[in-house]
């Protein structure tokens, strides 16, 4: 039987949690599939206990220690599936998951399809993060599309709730960056995967839960963060072969949403005083803003420093 989906699991030190991500993936209700676990140099015990599955669709694959997103493509240099998906190794999948998202791919013939995800907390507390949306579009205006579905983040910037026909990764050539470079490798491969990207289907049922712990990737120190943000749009606004500054609403907001968490810190009035920075508010104005955002927008770019930092401080982190 050929295989469905390839499911792609990078790990590092993830012996607290491995079993339970694995449990979630190898119950799917969909069973031709495959699980990659690439071990990134792990120093615990976990590639012992994946191999201690039994479990015949679960594939272990060992390296040096990279970082996530490089891990991502070494699992996907040996997925034989038709369609890849990607799991972390803290988090779980719904049982239905993929079979849903399996067969809304071979109805639709999307490159992509998208599921909501939930949050899910430490006190049990379950929140759906993305606003619940189920269609089926073609992508023709990525301009269009990159502002009313990525900048306002309908079209979520993780990559654990998608399903991508692996036909495409071999067409586009796109793969995941350095994880110690960028905060966030999940983030650049979706602006990348933007430019080739024709059909995408959305899914609103919450099939992904998504861990939140003080130790999660997120939870990092706040100004370190912030600075990786500001490099990540930089470098791929600057050096990527983007015409029409396709990223410059998203960048505009990414950037005042990470400030608001460091807002008193030498880093944040460095980046709000950036030729860049000031660039990207100014080219987001022009572009399909929703009104709350343009009015935000305008007084960040056109306000004194010291009325820039309390308006950033207050509002940026609801932006959404």
């Amino acid at each position: 039987m050929d295989i469905a989906v390839s499911v792609i699991v990078p790990v590092f030190n993830g012996a607290d949690t491995i079993i339970r991500c694995i449990n979630s993936i190898a119950e799917q209700t969909l069973e031709n599939i495959e699980i990659i676990v690439v071990d990134d140099g792990s120093e615990d015990n976990t590639a012992e206990l994946v191999r201690d599955f039994c479990d015949a669709r679960i594939h272990i694959i060992s390296q040096e220690n990279s970082g996530q997103g490089f891990a991502r493509n070494t699992g996907l240099d040996s997925a034989k599936g038709k369609y890849i998906a990607f799991a972390d190794a803290d988090d779980t999948m719904e049982k239905d998951m993929l079979k849903e998202m399996f067969e809304r791919a071979e109805k639709t013939g999307a490159d992509m399809v998208q599921c909501n995800i939930c949050d899910v907390f430490l006190d049990g507390r379950r929140v759906t993060q993305l606003k619940p949306i189920d269609k089926t579009m073609d992508i023709t205006n990525t301009v269009k599309y990159a502002d009313i579905y990525f900048a306002r983040c309908r079209h979520s910037y993780e990559v654990c709730n998608k399903m991508i026909n692996r036909e495409f990764f071999v067409k586009s050539g796109v793969r995941f960056c350095d994880t110690r470079k960028y905060f966030s490798e999940d983030l650049m491969f979706n602006m990348c995967l933007l430019k080739y990207l024709r059909r995408i289907s959305f899914i609103s049922e919450s099939y992904y839960n998504y861990y939140q712990h003080s130790g999660s990737h997120f939870h990092s120190d706040a100004e370190q963060r912030c600075k990786k943000i500001y490099g990540l749009f930089y470098d791929y606004m600057t050096n990527e072969d983007n015409t029409e500054n396709l990223m410059s609403y998203t960048a505009a907001m990414v950037i005042l949403f990470n400030l608001g968490f460091c807002i008193e810190t030498d880093t944040a009035r460095q980046i709000i005083e950036d030729k860049f920075f000031r660039k990207c508010v100014k080219d987001a104005l022009f572009r399909r803003c929703s009104v709350k955002h343009r009015i935000f927008l305008t007084a960040v770019y056109l306000l004194p420093l010291r009325e820039k930092l309390k308006l950033i401080g207050k509002y940026s982190t609801r932006w959404t």
